[in-house]
Order: C-alpha cells, then structure tokens, then sequence
C-alpha cells in the first residue's frame, strides 16, 4: 500500500508525457502532446459532466419543478394582494431555484477539474523547462488555455451535429440552467 500512489501517478505520468514525445522535434512534439492533452481534458471533462447530470436527474427534475410550482403560486398570490402567501412563496421559488443552480455548477465543476489537473501537472512536469517561443518568460498555461478552448468548441459542435437536439425529443438540455419562468 505504501507504493500504491507513487506508483499510480508515476503510471499517470508516463502516459500523459507519452504524446508529448511522439515527434521528433522538441517543439512538434511539444505542441502534439499539448493539444492532445488539452483534448483528453475537455473530453474528459464532458464525460464527468455528463455522468453527474446523469446522477442528478431525479433532484435536477425535482427543484426545477418545485421553482415553477412556487413561482407560479407567488404570482398568484401576488394578483391576489395577498403580500404574506406572496413573500412565502416567492422565498420557496428562490431556494428552489438557488438548489437548482448549484447542481448546475456542480456539473460545471465537473467538467473543469480535469483542465485543472492538466495545468497543475503541466507546471510540474515543465517547471524547469524553457517553452518554444516564449522560453521562461510564461508558463504552459499560455499553450493549453487557448487549445482546450478550442477543444471545448469543437466538442460543442460535435455534439450539436450528434443527432436530434434534446428540444426536438421534447427535452431540455442538461447543460443548461433551469428558467424560474415557464
């Protein structure tokens, strides 16, 4: 057990700087290693999001439509003039929605962790390394940043071109916040 973990990252190690050294060139092989990391963590990162969504669904379904039933029910109160019913169920709305919102950054989290864990190792594998074009004046963050933007664009559009979108099959994204209006 006591080389359990060196053992796995030394295992992680070895097959993320694998793509960094597939070509000849340092600085080739420096920028195939960081787009195909910058890939993997945007994949990576999709797939995470996807599976907590999955998760969440059940609660995910549950306070969207505690949101609507109490939003809908300090409307009501509020054509009646019933200030008291109004401020009782526009609070519930609000908490409702303010739960809603956090399993929405739950699954906004999971999908940035794995970015995360690509820069952190990034600066701990090249901390003493000169960059290609830029030397020691910046960090890999200035290489991965931009690529895996690009690579959370291009999984976007993929996904768009997928097949029929969730509001054809009478669905809603899960990506998306739930609207406290119907």
């Amino acid at each position: 057990m006591d080389t359990f973990l060196p053992q796995t990252f030394l295992a992680i190690d070895a097959l993320l700087i694998a793509a960094f050294r597939w070509c000849a060139p340092p600085w080739a092989g420096f920028l195939v290693g960081m787009t195909t990391l910058a890939c993997g963590s945007a994949l990576v990162g999709r797939l995470c999001g996807a599976a907590l969504a999955y998760v969440q669904r059940s609660r995910r379904t549950r306070e969207e439509g505690a949101a609507k039933k109490h939003h809908e029910l300090s409307l009501a109160a509020l054509r009646a003039h019933n200030k008291p019913a109004y401020l009782a169920s526009n609070h519930l709305a609000q908490e409702a929605y303010g739960n809603a919102m956090a399993l929405a950054a739950g699954r906004a989290a999971a999908g940035l962790w794995p970015a995360c864990a690509a820069l952190a190792w990034l600066y701990w594998r090249f901390a003493a390394t000169p960059l290609p074009l830029v030397g020691e004046s910046a960090g890999p963050a200035i290489f991965f940043l931009p690529l895996y933007g690009l690579a959370q664009w291009g999984l976007s559009r993929l996904q768009r071109r997928r097949g029929p979108s969730a509001q054809a099959l009478g669905r809603t994204p899960l990506d998306d916040p739930p609207s406290p209006f119907p």
